[in-house]
């Protein structure tokens, strides 16, 4: 993968294969099965059950998973919202809040699943 283009994306490649003993196929492989992953549905529909205990909870999946990937501008955004459930949650806030989330996780998933995506990590 294009360091610069992931970079454009959002996405700190350097970063997140050094997480992984400097190992670029490792970390390619795992954004690869990062695009499978179901660890975004759970908050939402948390938060859909106006459950705030329950969205806390669900939220620290994704957050650690797109931080340990490098995946900053989503990381970014699920470290807000998963503060605005600490505590007592502040649910509407939270909700406020996840649009911009699912905006960051559609951009994404949407470059690690392109072609050129696809086709950088084959070569």
């Amino acid at each position: 993968m294009n360091q610069k283009e992931c970079l454009g994306a959002e996405i700190n490649y350097n970063e997140g294969a050094a997480r992984f003993a400097g190992s670029a196929g490792i970390y390619e492989k795992l954004l690869g099965e990062f695009l499978s992953g179901t660890t975004f549905t759970s908050p939402k529909t948390a938060m859909a059950a106006k459950d705030a205990t329950a969205a806390f909870q669900a939220g620290h999946t994704p957050k650690g998973l797109t931080g340990n990937l490098s995946l900053f501008s989503l990381y970014g955004k699920l470290v807000v919202s998963v503060d605005a459930l600490r505590g007592e949650g502040n649910l509407p806030l939270a909700e406020s809040l996840f649009p911009g989330v699912e905006s960051e996780y559609k951009t994404a998933v949407d470059f690690i699943a392109s072609p050129w995506a696809e086709s950088a990590a084959a070569v």
